[in-house]
């Protein structure tokens, strides 16, 4: 697959960044939803994920991606070679922190953030203020 060439259009690639992010969510939020078996979680975020370092390779937001994706496709390994159909409890608390985490790193990601947030990052509109109380006497 040839990588779209989105260095000119900034717009365009955050659009499309924000496009494979809210899919990643929504695969996640499926398989939550008992909609998705753990198999196609695993080979949709590859494929998101991947999709993700076409449009803005290298960050450490997509490595920390990789990573939470290598937990969840070595818990379905571990299922398929040894024949189990079923998560042990062990096993299943281990895939609720590694789909936290991934909500968590996605959450992150503002509708205008780029994936480096290092880079060229600006503050989300969407932050929560904090209100700054005073106490009186």
């Amino acid at each position: 697959m040839t990588s779209p060439n989105t260095t000119n259009h900034p717009a365009q690639s955050a659009t499309l960044i924000r496009f494979v992010t809210d899919g990643l969510i929504a695969t996640i939020d499926s398989y939550r939803a008992t909609q998705l078996p753990l198999h196609r979680l695993a080979w949709e975020l590859d494929s998101r994920i991947d999709t993700l370092a076409e449009l803005h390779p290298a960050t450490r937001i997509l490595t920390r991606l990789r990573w939470l994706h290598r937990d969840i496709d070595n818990l379905h390994t571990t299922l398929a070679t040894t024949g189990r159909t079923h998560l042990t409890t062990g096993e299943q608390n281990s895939l609720t922190v590694t789909l936290v985490s991934l909500r968590t790193v996605l959450a992150a990601l503002g509708p205008d953030a780029p994936l480096d947030p290092a880079g060229t990052a600006h503050p989300s509109t969407h932050a929560i203020a904090v209100p700054n109380y005073r106490r009186t006497a």
